[in-house]
């Protein structure tokens, strides 16, 4: 399969042929013609958009809001392969390519169910895995035969053979959430965190993105007076800038391997280019993150890090915490089954807080802990 083949690259030609001031992106960003170049240079990440109409007008907005941004690091590779132009059938595989060459693929798209299409990228290199979606609900209507915004995630779910180790959701509104699904994620231990709770503690949320392979962002969670062209528009959400951190968080995580921006609604005008200028900076604080990661070492590992060792009465076994001595990022241990080690064995050291451990010294379980280990016996 010829990579670029499947892009339409006309709009990337078009931008990168307008005068872009030095250091910002559309004045580094690179359009590649052949696979051997994506190859041999291997960029941190490559920006791909995908939609029914390619001359959506949202998309073009979004890239020139982005192309005038300064890039974070002036030694950061970026490139640009254009709009998905094959049935979304073939997507999963040019995903699966991307990552191969070394790079994280970043898609913007109307539909959120392109997580579905990233996810069965994981699913083609046998890699379990983990999806966090920064959402207003879970997006879990009856499946049916036609895959969409409100039901990707159960196509997901059913999908066979199974690779999804984790689900977390970020920014739940529960009057808008169905209480059955609720419950059926709690039953498959997955972690659902409530808007109210997530902007108390927006620092909190760092680990479940050092926990995630994959990041879904629907902009519907971003309350409407801030981001008024998402498609689910709504009086209350996440603030602009909660919405930006929450991307830098997902960019600095070493886990994270793909990411995505995803609903609008096509049919509004984006007036003043305020949703898609939000929409840029989303992509710009990832982008952020992503060259500012910090390697944690071999977790584990003495010479890098404290190990805290909590007996556990409930248990009858310890609780088993890492502290980075360079960093300061807190992890923690969960036991596996033998069984699953072939399976599971990337999962079971699990990134947490400094708030997990003092829970632990209280001689309480952390949910995070309790829900994996539910999931390792």
């Amino acid at each position: 399969m010829n990579l670029i083949s499947l892009f339409n690259q006309e709009i990337v030609a078009e931008l990168k042929s307008q005068h872009w001031q030095n250091n910002t992106i559309g004045n580094n960003i690179e359009q590649y013609t052949t696979d051997l170049l994506i190859l041999e240079v291997a960029p941190k990440v490559v920006l791909l958009s995908v939609g029914d109409d390619p001359e959506d007008a949202f998309i073009k907005n979004i890239r020139t809001q982005l192309y005038q941004l300064f890039l974070p690091n002036s030694s950061f590779r970026i490139a640009d392969l254009g709009h998905f132009s094959e049935n979304i059938d073939v997507l999963p595989e040019a995903i699966a390519r991307i990552r191969k060459y070394g790079s994280i693929p970043f898609i913007i798209s109307p539909n959120q169910s392109v997580t579905f299409s990233i996810y069965l990228a994981y699913c083609k290199l046998e890699q379990t895995v983990n999806i966090l979606s920064i959402d207003d609900k879970a997006d879990l209507e009856e499946e049916g035969s036609v895959i969409g915004n409100n039901n990707w995630l159960s196509h997901i779910l059913g999908y066979t053979p199974n690779y999804l180790f984790n689900y977390s959701l970020l920014g739940n509104q529960s009057y808008l959430s169905n209480p059955d699904m609720l419950d059926l994620l709690q039953s498959l231990n997955f972690d659902v965190h409530r808007l109210g709770n997530l902007r108390k503690t927006l620092q909190n949320s760092e680990p479940t993105f050092r926990n995630a392979d994959i990041v879904s962002f629907d902009l519907s969670s971003i309350r409407s007076s801030d981001c008024p062209d998402s498609i689910r528009r709504g009086p209350n959400g996440l603030y602009a800038e909660e919405a930006c951190q929450l991307m830098r968080y997902a960019g600095l995580s070493n886990k994270v391997s793909a990411a995505g921006v995803f609903g609008w609604d096509i049919l509004q005008i984006d007036l003043h280019f305020s949703s898609s200028s939000l929409t840029a900076q989303l992509i710009w604080h990832f982008l952020d993150g992503v060259s500012n990661r910090i390697d944690d070492g071999k977790i584990g590992n003495e010479d890098e890090y404290v190990i805290y060792k909590i007996g556990s009465e409930d248990l009858s076994l310890d609780l088993i915490f890492y502290k980075n001595l360079k960093n300061g990022r807190w992890w923690m241990n969960v036991p596996i089954n033998e069984h699953k080690k072939g399976k599971f064995n990337r999962h079971h050291v699990v990134p947490c807080s400094i708030d997990d451990y003092k829970q632990a010294m209280n001689g309480e379980i952390p949910d995070t802990w309790w829900q994996t280990f539910q999931k390792l016996l």
